[in-house]
């Protein structure tokens, strides 16, 4: 079963997001925190999930780390941050979905696997 990691301070996010990502079959690793996100192994994810502002760091700075040691992996941002310069930051990185489009996300983590 392909494994999502979903890193969002917001339980409400986790939850909603969660139920949805478990129900097309993926397994779901929720996280809170960058630090807690930083530990967790990449090789097995099918994609990252990440929220923009976290409590202990930046989103961004976070799938910046986890595609250095995971070039391959998928990277998407939710985040309500609208601010033009962390929008396009993140982007260099991955997609960007603004909350509350679900939909879109979901669609794009029931895309292809990115290439090498």
């Amino acid at each position: 079963m392909p494994s999502v990691l979903l890193v969002d301070d917001s339980a409400v996010v986790r939850r909603v997001l969660g139920r949805r990502l478990t129900a097309a079959g993926l397994a779901v690793h929720e996280e809170t925190t960058s630090a807690g996100a930083r530990a967790v192994d990449t090789a097995g994810l099918a994609c990252a999930i990440i929220d923009i502002e976290l409590p202990d760091g930046s989103g961004i700075d976070l799938a910046a780390a986890m595609l250095e040691r995971n070039p391959s992996l998928r990277v998407a941002f939710f985040t309500s941050s609208t601010a033009t310069p962390v929008v396009e930051r993140a982007r260099a990185l991955g997609h960007v979905f603004a909350k509350p489009d679900l939909e879109r996300l979901l669609a794009w983590v029931s895309g292809p696997p990115r290439g090498p």
